[in-house]
């Protein structure tokens, strides 16, 4: 693929500039590639609905195509555009753990999530703490198609510099507001089973969720 001009801006993470998040969300507008702090670790984000820059992804990133990507998203009004319908115990993890580190899975899906489904019923979706994807995805007017911003088989960047070594030239706009809070990646919990399953155990523990919910399977 062509090289692109990396550039990286700064960007605070507590009171975003809004020409900053302007410019990110027009690049995703435009079918564009940004990397963006959040709560756990840096993202690798695109507009979901243009398949030419959810295949960039998967290219830039060298992700199976097996692999689905998650949505982040700007507010909770943001789940009716990705599915019609959430069950009752995905709700009440939403509202017990959003905004925060928790990626939740689910299905009856709307037809705008196919491009990142990589084939499958469900979707995943989370609301993070951080202010900088939450307004791009509400400037952008779209849910933002999101892995970690890291070469597959790599450590996930927890800083905008380990971003940039890993995609300089791959990328157009890096967006650099200090190390990511957390520095691990979100828990993922599944509610296509029951009870619903932990596929991946991270900034929130097992542990924490059953407290919260009750039965939790672990992976």
């Amino acid at each position: 693929m062509a090289r692109v001009e990396t550039q990286v801006i700064a960007v605070d993470a507590h009171e975003p500039d809004p020409q900053v998040i302007e410019q990110a969300a027009a690049a995703v507008r435009s079918g564009g590639l940004v990397v963006m702090p959040t709560d756990t670790v840096y993202g690798l984000v695109c507009d979901p609905g243009r398949q030419e820059a959810v295949d960039m992804i998967y290219r830039v990133k060298r992700r199976g195509r097996e692999l689905p990507l998650s949505l982040l998203l700007h507010d909770m009004a943001q789940v009716s555009v990705c599915v019609r319908d959430v069950p009752e115990a995905a709700v009440h993890a939403m509202q017990e753990f959003w905004p925060g580190p928790l990626t939740i899975i689910v299905g009856n899906c709307r037809e705008m999530t196919a491009p990142v489904c990589a084939g499958l019923q469900s979707v995943g979706l989370r609301l993070p703490a951080h202010m900088v994807p939450r307004l791009v995805a509400g400037a952008a007017d779209v849910p933002l198609a999101s892995t970690s911003a890291n070469v597959s088989g790599r450590p996930a960047s927890r800083t905008a510099e380990e971003a940039y070594q890993q995609f300089d030239g791959m990328v157009p706009l890096i967006l650099d507001a200090g190390p990511a809070p957390l520095g691990t990646e979100s828990t993922v919990l599944t509610f296509m089973t029951e009870p619903p399953r932990a596929l991946r155990e991270g900034a929130i523990s097992v542990a924490r969720l059953r407290e919260v919910l009750g039965e939790v399977q672990a992976k």
